[in-house]
């Protein structure tokens, strides 16, 4: 595991924490070896993969066209789950699995992306920035975007126009409105 890496230079050792896994994890992290990352499986090895199709087949996985393990690696996953090995199979379902959870600081950068492109597209209903009376009782809010907002303790909350539209429709009302660009 060390050799593969420091081979690799990888920063991230994504390791299943069950069974012997978590012997490995526990004596990688004792030697001192950085970057050693829990993964705890949610559900069996089919579900897991069945979870990551759309992924790949939206193309946002991509192999090399020529490798020494590829035509194994190949095999194994496409006989899968009738297949005698699916060691291969299940840690590229966990990884891409892993992927796509948010991460660490995550959300400055989700927040500078927004900024930069509000900039360029003066039109985008991101660049502004509403104020809404909630109404009374709601302690939070799941917007349309996705993003889950507390409501401050007098009762109003902040998120973009573009989130902002539905609950003004919805009858929220709308106590401000500014720029990004203002707020900075």
């Amino acid at each position: 595991m060390r050799e593969q890496q420091s081979l690799f230079g990888a920063s991230e050792v994504l390791i299943e924490d069950k069974a012997s896994g978590t012997q490995l994890i526990q004596e990688l992290i004792g030697d001192g070896c950085h970057g050693v990352t829990r993964y705890q499986p949610t559900c069996d090895k089919i579900m897991r993969l069945h979870a990551q199709t759309a992924m790949i087949d939206n193309g946002f996985v991509s192999i090399p066209e020529t490798a020494p393990w590829l035509d194994e690696y190949l095999h194994e996953l496409t006989v899968f789950p009738n297949g005698k090995h699916d060691d291969q199979v299940d840690s590229t379902a966990q990884f891409l699995d892993w992927f796509k959870k948010p991460f660490p600081g995550q959300g400055i950068l989700e927040f500078e992306r927004m900024r930069a492109e509000s900039r360029q597209n003066p039109e985008n209903p991101e660049r502004y920035r509403v104020r809404l009376q909630a109404p009374s009782g709601m302690g939070s809010v799941q917007t349309f975007s996705g993003r889950h907002i507390n409501v401050s303790p007098d009762g109003t909350i902040e998120m973009s126009a573009g989130d902002a539209q539905y609950l003004i429709r919805a009858g929220w009302t709308k106590l401000a409105e500014w720029t990004r660009d203002e707020a900075a």
